[in-house]
């Protein structure tokens, strides 16, 4: 078990404090096992929780009492997300090569889709072809996330950031 499995189990019972334990994991471990009085590791804090009813209920005051702080790490762990994704854009501002791999992307599907449904194709290269156009059309949507940006969340995180 590691810091982001536990945060997901105490996200059940304070979802503040769960979503800071997978980005700073020993930090906010630190304050829940010294609540707890348990070794500063995700197995005995989860060990406590499986264990102690009265756990969740503890999990809920250490959010509510630390509420502030933790709401300060999830705002600093998005601006650090964001950072990074603006810098990579502008790290290829310049450079023509990611518009060629997009470009090449979107050319290999046509190609493989084209070669699917127009070409006799041998029927057991014909699998190999479908899992290859899977597993391009995924890069291809990530080459596209890096021009568009990844999701409406993302939007609403960085109008967030912003005020």
């Amino acid at each position: 078990m590691n810091w982001s499995d536990l945060g997901k189990k105490v996200a059940n019972y304070a979802p503040l404090l769960g979503a800071a334990l997978g980005p700073v994991g020993s930090g906010v471990g630190a304050l829940i096992s010294s609540e707890f009085g348990t070794e500063n590791t995700p197995e005995a804090i989860n060990s406590f929780i499986a264990g102690n009813p009265e756990a969740q209920v503890k999990l809920r005051e250490i959010e509510l009492t630390h509420k502030t702080q933790l709401q300060e790490i999830k705002l600093k762990t998005l601006q650090a997300e964001l950072s990074d994704k603006q810098n990579a854009r502008a790290a290829h501002d310049k450079s023509k090569m990611p518009a060629y791999l997009s470009v090449g992307l979107t050319l290999i599907i046509m190609i493989i889709v084209f070669m699917l449904f127009w070409v006799d194709v041998p029927s057991g290269s014909r699998e190999v072809l479908f899992m290859l156009l899977g597993v391009v059309i995924k890069e291809w949507g990530s080459a596209m996330q890096f021009w568009f940006g990844t999701t409406r969340s993302s939007q609403d995180k960085t109008r967030m950031i912003g005020k």
